[in-house]
């Protein structure tokens, strides 16, 4: 995928070189399209042979619906295609026209400032920018099918969760609109990333960046940062030598220091608002002066928990389970209103609710395996925080699929727990592997150089594949 990426600097430099004589970039950005599509079959039949078809089809099907967005919106219009995807674009072209506002405050904040920048190189080619969204989704995809390859997971298993991604209604919408979504998912995935180099072989620059390009996602979204909590827990409990967690008092200390200052960052949010990172908490606080008040905010058509009153800390702390519930599951529904709220549900908010389950019955699991508890306190540490400051299903519904591929990945680890204490696995938990004996036994299965399974994670201990 480098040279693709490699390949859209070239056409952005070509497209601001030829600004000065063509203010129309539209036949450009055809070719880059038809080039960038050849780029990816031969990346995919090279380095991803197994999953190409089902990747090559969610590319197409992502592309489809950026051209009904673009061009066919009396025949059919997009989800989530409107008022937010509108004022981007609107922003982005003032941004691109008078470049001093990107030191301003303005709708979509660094978001519109990039899609500025890119008006600015480019051109007015609302195609070439949107397009990029599709090259972030299925960037964010190869990026999770390495996670998979580093924590062993199965190749039945990453098969499955890969068709999953690549069709998951709200990743196919979200991808082909104009929206921030990608980027931000992109960034996430980057971190996991990182952060599970270091978890499995002690990188000290993995751990760093991946706290930097959490950080950059949180410019985008400040309440992604709860994702940072999965991660120091584990920067801090986790001991790579025992492969597990320890509590002592000298990581006990920290961590606990760290909850009290989120505590009244949380009750007293006023201390960082001037901070560019904390600028979404700014704006949810203006609009409703207190977090209290912020808490039980209600505006739309689809809000829920109208009638919720909050006034202290310990009202918030009670009712927080049930804010993250509407959080992950709304239009709940008794709330459905009409067609497009219950597809909704069905194809979006039931999908958390089965994750939800997941996570309860595979507690006892998630408990002796470090990297899956650390994803699923992430996970839920970014439900809180998004849950507590979102009454409104379709915002809701959108913020929710930020941590889609956490989710995927600590699935995947979990599945591979499954798989290989099934009949059919193909392996146990300290099960030593052979090479071709193993390959004549479990047919199309994954090898590996390495023999011993890596206890925590539950997969196979990655090694150099062949």
């Amino acid at each position: 995928m480098i040279y693709l990426w490699i390949v859209t600097v070239i056409y952005m430099l070509l497209g601001n070189a030829l600004s000065t004589h063509a203010s129309d970039t539209t036949y450009l950005t055809v070719t880059f399209i038809c080039i960038t599509a050849i780029l990816l079959l031969f990346a995919l039949l090279v380095g991803y042979t197994e999953f190409f078809l089902v990747i090559f089809a969610g590319y197409a099907a992502r592309l489809g619906l950026l051209l009904v967005d673009l061009y066919r919106q009396d025949v059919f219009q997009i989800p989530h295609s409107g008022t937010d995807t509108e004022n981007f674009y609107a922003t982005g072209l003032l941004v691109a026209e008078d470049m001093s506002l990107l030191g301003e405050s303005v709708y979509g904040g660094v978001y519109s400032h990039i899609i500025g920048i890119l008006f600015n190189i480019y051109g007015d080619d609302r195609l070439f920018v949107q397009y990029l969204n599709i090259l972030l989704a299925i960037t964010a995809i190869l990026v999770v099918i390495r996670i998979f390859r580093v924590i062993g997971v199965p190749h039945r298993v990453q098969f499955i969760l890969v068709g999953f991604m690549c069709f998951f209604p709200h990743s196919l919408i979200f991808s082909s609109i104009l929206l921030r979504e990608s980027v931000i998912s992109l960034l996430v995935v980057l971190s996991l990333y990182c952060f599970i180099r270091w978890f499995t072989y002690k990188e000290r620059l993995a751990a760093f960046m991946s706290v930097v390009l959490l950080l950059l996602a949180a410019s985008f979204h400040s309440a992604i940062i709860g994702v940072l909590i999965g991660y120091l827990f584990g920067f801090i409990f986790y001991k790579h030598d025992k492969q597990a967690f320890r509590f002592t008092v000298t990581s006990v200390v920290p961590f606990g220091l760290f909850a009290l200052i989120m505590t009244y960052i949380l009750v007293f949010p006023g201390v960082v608002m001037g901070l560019p990172l904390f600028n979404k908490f700014q704006q949810v606080l203006d609009n409703n002066e207190t977090l209290y008040g912020a808490v039980t905010a209600s505006r739309g058509d689809t809000a829920y928990l109208t009638g919720l009153e909050v006034s202290n800390l310990l009202e918030v702390a009670l009712f927080s389970p049930i804010k993250i519930l509407y959080f992950i599951a709304s239009p709940m529904p008794w709330n459905v209103r009409n067609l497009e709220d219950a597809i909704s549900f069905f194809l979006d908010g039931a999908f958390y609710l089965l994750v939800v389950v997941m996570f309860v019955r595979n507690f006892g699991q998630i408990r002796r395996r470090p990297l899956v508890a650390i994803l699923v306190l992430s996970v839920l540490a970014g439900w809180l925080i998004f849950g507590l400051g979102i009454s409104n299903a379709g915002t809701a519904l959108r913020h929710r699929f930020k941590f889609f591929y956490i989710i995927i990945i600590a699935a995947g680890a979990l599945l591979s727990k499954a798989y290989s204490e099934s009949p059919e696995g193909a392996r146990t938990e300290i099960e030593e592997i052979g090479g071709d004996p193993y390959e004549k036994a479990h047919p199309g299965g994954d090898i590996v150089t390495e023999s011993a399974v890596h206890k925590g994670t539950g997969g196979v201990h990655p090694g150099e594949r062949i």
